[in-house]
């Protein structure tokens, strides 16, 4: 992947001649019916927007002009075996062939839902895991929810309806799982919110409520939690729910006790443990699950994004054989048309298959080390910067923006600049910082991290240059 050396100034007319005014038109044309704001995107980068990616190889995705741009971001953590295997397209292809779905229900399953969920059971750090499946990490906290408040209520303590989360938190954008995200910008505009939920403190290594900007953690985290407990009274706590490592504001690593507490909180009060894998799980960390870099076993555990590398929508959600029990006389009543998708399924399988037998965990934490040296190097460059976190293939680098009249604005143009350097990265602002993250396929190698972390650098300096 090259570094763009063009230096030609960003005016309407240039655009227009290296991009052309008639596929600009016919990029407009193709948007048109998408209920998403490019408005903003187009005063300020004329003739750019929207970017039309056509084609994935690899770590990288291929745009309309061509342009092969390093995916470090783009997929939403989700592309964890690479774009364009062909040979999960052909499985799914020949699954369609054969059956190209049948619904769970009425008694009927399927081969591709039953070997699947039979090969997921047995590397699931969770015991006698029972699988119920679905079709984004969305629908799979509502259902994980949904399975802790029932699980109370048939054990005849219906007065366990509370839904601990923390704050800084993502778990998707359907209600129940919005009103759990901890982040008031996800549900402002959409109340009111669903009720018995309560937020709990976040485990962060700076801004911290108990800490401050020290790196010294003192755990005062879980000291807050149990106190919040407390407040809601411990017998009405359904479960906590939560992601081994926070990703959203910045990549958030809990000190290594953190978990272990937490989870010893949830068997002192009874509350069941959902641990919220949707990004985390498949590799991400350098572990096949995050929650395993601590040794924790949740009662209930959400998957999505890498389950399938993103080669078709599918979640799943996994609970004890604890749990399961007691929905053997009372079953669960909860009906997803695509649940266990058949081709799915298969797509699903056959990225398992890759990700063990090419070994992409063990490359995702041979490959920390690179994306840290290589993030650290860079830090030094860019005077703003604050923090970098990595661990196994997801890091992030925090900037500080406090000078920003517009941040929304300068983020935008971290983007545009990375873009014009072949590189798709996400950044997301953060009070007076902005982050940027970067994690690309597990298949990447020491040179595409290398090329893609100057790309990053060269987009921060030019982005900040007029600060």
């Amino acid at each position: 992947m090259a570094i763009l050396t063009n230096t030609k100034e960003t005016t309407e007319e240039n655009l227009q001649a290296d991009l052309g005014l008639g596929r600009r038109e016919n990029a407009k044309t193709q948007v048109r019916h998408f209920l998403a704001d490019f408005a903003r995107l187009e005063v300020e980068y004329p003739g750019i927007y929207p970017h039309i990616i056509e084609r994935g190889e690899g770590v990288y995705v291929i745009d309309d002009q061509g342009r092969y741009l390093l995916d470090a971001g783009n997929h939403l953590g989700a592309c964890n075996i690479g774009h364009g295997r062909h040979e999960v397209a052909n499985r799914m292809a020949q699954q369609a062939e054969r059956l190209e779905f049948s619904a769970l229900d009425s008694g009927n399953s399927h081969d591709a839902v039953i070997g699947y969920a039979k090969k997921l059971a047995e590397i699931l750090p969770i015991q006698d895991a029972c699988l119920s499946f679905c079709g984004s990490g969305s629908e799979g906290n509502e259902l994980a929810i949904k399975i802790a408040r029932a699980y109370h209520g048939l054990r005849g303590e219906s007065n366990r309806t509370k839904i601990l989360s923390r704050v800084g938190s993502y778990h998707g954008s359907s209600y129940a799982a919005m009103t759990a995200t901890g982040i008031d910008a996800f549900s402002a505009g959409f109340g009111p919110m669903c009720t018995d939920f309560a937020s709990l403190p976040q485990p962060s290594h700076d801004r911290c409520t108990f800490c401050g900007d020290t790196d010294s953690c003192n755990l005062g985290c879980i000291d807050g939690t149990r106190r919040r407990i407390n407040e809601e009274g411990s017998d009405t706590i359904a479960a906590i729910i939560a992601e081994p490592i926070s990703i959203v504001q910045a990549v958030k690593i809990p000190h290594p006790e953190y978990w272990q507490q937490l989870h010893e909180i949830c068997r002192e009060t009874g509350a069941l443990l959902i641990a919220d894998e949707v990004v985390t799980g498949f590799g991400r960390t350098g572990r096949m699950f995050g929650c395993e870099h601590w040794d924790v076993y949740p009662d209930i555990m959400v998957m999505a994004k890498g389950i399938t590398s993103g080669y078709m929508p599918f979640g799943a959600v996994a609970v004890t054989g604890k749990v399961n029990e007691v929905f053997h006389k009372n079953p669960l009543l909860h009906l997803n048309t695509y649940a266990g998708h058949p081709v799915a399924c298969a797509a699903a399988d056959v990225t398992l298959d890759i990700l063990l037998r090419e070994n992409l965990i063990a490359n995702s934490k041979e490959m920390e080390s690179v994306l840290r040296y290589e993030l650290e190097k860079i830090a030094q460059t860019i005077p703003q910067a604050i923090r970098v976190s990595v661990i196994g293939l997801m890091s992030s680098i925090e900037v500080n923006v406090s000078g920003v009249k517009d941040i929304p604005r300068m983020v935008r143009r971290v983007r545009h600049e990375a873009y014009q350097n072949d590189l798709l990265v996400r950044v997301n602002p953060d009070s007076d910082r902005i982050s940027a993250f970067f994690y690309p396929p597990l298949t990447v190698t020491k040179e595409n991290i290398i090329a893609g972390i100057r790309s990053l650098e060269v987009a921060f300096n030019a982005a900040l240059a007029d600060i």
